[in-house]
């Protein structure tokens, strides 16, 4: 600090009148600023605790809008060591018997013996496909005691669900461990894997999937040639219509074989042990087989969603808690909350209970006290009755769902609800259809060269397509002679599905044969404008057996089209999205008929409602944040008048100052000239003393 000899000349404080002056005219505006921008800062804080019971608010009522919650049932087992089951909200709500005679299980095969796993095989191509098994005449096959088909009396039959895959064995892969490695890496539906029997070591390959309709036919490409003997990689050659060492060179060790069960009375025979196409909305889980029928048992558990309507109802209790907490006025005690009086508590306040108090019509139950939520008369606390909602679920589960979540109900049951926009507006809106969704295709344009007997087995058997868009790879057909042109559309079908290219791109097709007209149909299994099908190459000798060709013109599939709410809406694929009201409410039309199909209705239940309200309060330039930016401006404000206080404060004290320094030299030198006046007036003649 600088020294000043200010007063010095005088006598007098001038530091402490300076600081005193000064101080008289700052100190009581800085307390008025203090003093508001202690109260804004108070306002803030609450606002901060209110903005935060919101936000929890809000996060409880979005746990309610997943309408899954009310709809699934749950499933009971009278035997679940032998019959288990899940269901999905599809599932009605009913009972069923069922008994289960045979388990399904998957095909194994095994090689010959070899000396070690590091013995060499061969290399080339396997290329693997799947099917069913039978004698010619369709009945089951079995094999003999060695795992080897009768090839004179078996039938391979291509499984058209399924596409075959092409493995390649090369020179780093080309002994048994490799071979191993190679299938395992290729993400076929085939594992490998090398068991020693105490002999020797030997490969065995396991379908993936269970089922009869899953066992593998192995055809060898050899690098060394002869890709039917036992030498190379032929020994990994596996055809039952061939005869042993000649193309059947592996052995069964066990078959592909499904599931037998009765359902409800009804014989049924599945592929797996899981299956979910056989009870809608129901995938059972067969464990073993049954002595006696068991009971599956569908009902609704009420206990998941209403853990969240507990949350809900507490999060509300804590909202207002917090609101009163923050806003209340106590005239005994003159005292208030930090927002006793700001609009916006009541703003919040009038939204929610506008919401809360409202109706979602259309449904058996239209308000929240239908479902067992009620509202205390003296402190306005949510109550839950969870007796009540338990009730309101086994009624009408659906109309609960859409009491509290976003949800479409279509009076036609080949329109369904997928899902909506933000701005969807609830209604019920009428739906037309102009144009029916189409599939792709391309039809031979010539008939094949037979309806029987098809044979492939001395040709050159490959071609090309292009398929939605998709360029396949080079596809070859298996050298056969194929009994029926059925037959061979089912391994038409079966390669396209499982080339490489058009698997990447989620392309598949479905493959027909016509005896009439002894045409092959190809047809896409998308739907809409970009499903198309088109011949890109093809051998001459497949152009002649299966009377395809390049030229061929396929027809290109149509979009569905029509209106929602009477308004054109976008058709892609079979999904029909909406415009206008019905904006972003988007709907799946199956079926081929056009014309009225009914309405679809829609609501936005009571959480999302509320979801929407509190976003809108707390958005950018929504109520609570447009307050909080407001007093956020203010404390700013208050700042800067305290920045500009101290500035002309600094400015008041220097001018204090000099004027002090001033009359600090006048008083001196006023006292100088006493004193020299004194001292001359002491000198004149006749002066005394005194």
């Amino acid at each position: 600090m600088a020294i000043t000899s200010t007063g010095l000349g005088s006598g007098l404080d001038v530091e402490g009148l300076v600081s005193k002056l000064v101080a008289a005219e700052r100190d009581p505006v800085t307390k008025q600023i203090q003093t508001k921008g202690s109260a804004i800062t108070a306002k803030v804080s609450a606002l901060g605790q209110v903005s935060g019971a919101l936000a929890a608010f809000q996060a409880a009522a979005r746990s309610l809008e997943t309408t899954s919650q009310y709809l699934t049932p749950v499933v009971s087992s009278s035997d679940s060591a032998s019959i288990s089951a899940t269901a999905s909200s599809a599932a009605k709500i009913q009972n069923h018997v069922i008994s289960v005679s045979q388990l399904a299980q998957n095909q194994r095969l095994t090689t010959g013996s070899f000396a070690t796993t590091d013995t060499v095989v061969g290399s080339g191509k396997l290329v693997i496909d799947f099917g069913k098994i039978t004698k010619l005449d369709g009945t089951p096959a079995t094999p003999n005691a060695s795992g080897i088909y009768d090839n004179t009396d078996a039938k391979f039959t291509t499984n058209s669900t399924k596409g075959s895959v092409s493995i390649t064995i090369d020179s780093q892969h080309n002994t048994l461990a490799g071979i191993q490695d190679a299938i395992n890496a290729s993400g076929a539906p085939v594992t490998a894997s090398i068991v020693n029997d105490g002999s020797g070591y030997r490969l065995v390959l396991s379908s993936t999937d269970s089922g009869e309709s899953n066992s593998m036919r192995i055809t060898v490409s050899d690098d060394a040639g002869g890709s039917t003997d036992t030498t190379g990689l032929s020994q990994l050659a596996y055809d039952v219509t061939r005869a042993a060492g000649a193309g059947q060179n592996i052995s069964q060790v066990q078959a592909g074989q499904s599931a037998k069960l009765n359902v409800d009375g009804i014989a049924v025979t599945t592929e797996t042990n899981t299956p979910s196409n056989i009870l809608s909305g129901i995938t059972l889980n067969l464990l073993k087989t049954t002595t006696s029928p068991v009971n599956l048992s569908l009902g609704r558990d009420a206990t998941s969603a209403a853990k969240g309507i507990s949350a809900f109802a507490k999060a509300y209790n804590d909202l207002q808690k917090t609101l009163s907490d923050v806003s209340y006025y106590d005239a005994k005690t003159k005292s208030a909350g930090a927002l006793q009086g700001e609009s916006v508590i009541r703003t919040i306040q009038s939204q929610v209970r506008s919401v809360l108090n409202g109706v979602v019509p259309g449904g058996t139950f239209d308000s929240l006290n239908d479902v067992g939520i009620s509202f205390e008369k003296d402190t306005g606390n949510m109550l839950f009755n969870q007796g009540v909602f338990s009730s309101a679920i086994q009624k009408d589960a659906a109309s609960v769902a859409s009491l509290f979540g976003s949800y479409g109900s279509a009076t036609d049951n080949q329109v369904s609800y997928v899902s909506s926009g933000s701005g969807t507006k609830p209604g019920k809106y009428a739906i037309s259809i102009t144009q029916a969704a189409t599939h792709g295709a391309l039809t031979a344009g010539a008939a094949a060269s037979s309806t029987t007997n098809i044979d492939l087995t001395a040709t050159t058997n490959t071609l090309s397509f292009k398929i939605d868009g998709t360029n396949s790879g080079t596809i070859t057909l298996a050298a056969n002679n194929y009994a029926t042109g059925g037959d061979l559309a089912l391994e038409l079908q079966s390669k396209i599905n499982g080339d490489a290219a058009l698997k990447a791109a989620g392309v598949s097709v479905s493959v027909s044969f016509d005896n009439t007209s002894g045409k092959f149909s190809i047809t896409s299994n998308r739907y809409g404008s970009t499903s198309s099908v088109a011949v890109n190459t093809i051998s001459s000798d497949l152009n002649t057996a299966l009377g395809l060709s390049t030229s061929d013109a396929g027809v290109a599939g149509q979009d569905v089209a029509g209106t929602i709410g009477n308004a054109v809406a976008t058709g892609s694929g079979q999904y029909l999205t909406g415009v206008g009201d019905a904006q972003g409410l988007k709907l799946l039309i199956d079926g081929s008929s056009a014309g009225s199909r009914g309405t679809v209705t829609y609501n936005r239940g009571f959480a999302m409602q509320l979801d929407d309200a509190i976003s809108t309060l707390t958005a950018k330039t929504g109520a609570l944040t447009g307050r909080q930016d407001s007093l956020n401006n203010s404390l700013d404000d208050l700042t800067k008048q305290l920045d500009k206080l101290s500035t002309r404060m600094d400015d008041l004290e220097k001018r204090y100052r000099a004027q002090f320094t001033a009359l600090d030299v006048t008083i001196s030198s006023l006292r100088n000239t006493s004193s020299f006046l004194s001292q001359q007036l002491a000198a004149l003649p006749g002066a005394s003393s005194s």
